[in-house]
């Protein structure tokens, strides 16, 4: 996408991630300040945010970052969180875990 097509795009209420590339309506674009043609999706602002502090994580705070993406990662494969009784607790604990 060239930067015409961008500032079109943003003329008429679309926008597509930088990141990723999928379309978005321009309100769910986040813009960044100093370079206002770059705007990102929120779920890639989510993925970059934990990029980001994974980057300044201490050691300790990495393993215990990666047991729980682990423990995440089994959940999901034996399908616990789609179950009627643990599975909304299962997706509520995801959802507010700071990972």
């Amino acid at each position: 996408m060239t930067a015409d097509t961008r500032a079109a795009s943003r003329e008429t209420g679309e926008g597509s991630c930088w990141c990723c590339g999928r379309a978005a309506a321009e309100d769910t674009v986040v813009r960044l300040g100093s370079h206002p043609e770059v705007g990102i999706c929120v779920n890639c602002v989510h993925s970059l945010r934990r990029r980001a502090r994974d980057l300044q994580a201490t050691a300790l705070r990495r393993r215990l970052r990666a047991a729980g993406e682990s423990a995440r990662r089994e959940v999901m494969a034996r399908g616990w969180h789609e179950r009627p009784v643990i599975g909304p607790a299962l997706r509520w604990i995801n959802q507010h875990l700071p990972w």
